[in-house]
């Protein structure tokens, strides 16, 4: 069994920061199901990488200190506020010295429920509100996504999910 170093992995190569992710989405292939990170370090700047979706709960808690930081200095911030868009959950950290004028970081959807449901950092707020006006349905005609994997759904009637297998609602 191979040993992989996620402390090392989820932090800056150069000085150890703990970097912010600023965008993670799913994808599939021939290769199987991965997850792709692109993060920043304040300093030393972006750096992207994958991790298998299959070992996703070994590093589920790296991603949750990585997506609640802010863009520009690193601190752990709490979220402004969250919008959904297709099978993306787009956050919006409010930093104490950078203010809400940072980017959003685009989340996938499936992966951001996740994180939200682990015992939140200490300057992350318990309830996080969504605006109920962006957050389209699970499975439409213009959101043909696995809530699961998010491989895209050939057909509004399918009942599972052609990658994954998921049982779609």
């Amino acid at each position: 069994m191979e040993y992989m170093n996620y402390d090392k992995l989820f932090s800056c190569p150069t000085c150890g920061t703990i970097s912010t992710i600023f965008l993670l989405k799913v994808t599939t292939g021939s290769w199987g199901s991965k997850i792709i990170f692109k993060q920043r370090c304040p300093t030393h700047g972006a750096l992207s990488f994958t991790l298998p979706l299959k070992d996703k709960d070994k590093f589920i808690n790296y991603i949750q200190r990585g997506v609640f930081r802010c863009y520009q200095c690193g601190q752990e911030v709490p979220v402004d506020h969250v919008k959904a868009k297709g099978p993306w959950m787009l956050v919006k950290a409010a930093c104490p010295t950078h203010g809400a004028k940072l980017p959003y970081q685009k989340i996938w959807g499936t992966i951001y429920n996740e994180i939200v449901g682990l015992q939140a950092p200490t300057s992350t707020p318990e309830s996080i509100s969504i605006e109920p006006e962006t957050i389209e349905p699970a499975l439409s005609e213009e959101f043909s996504y696995c809530p699961n994997c998010g491989a895209s759904i050939q057909g509004v009637e399918a009942k599972f999910c052609g990658e994954c297998g998921v049982e779609l609602k």
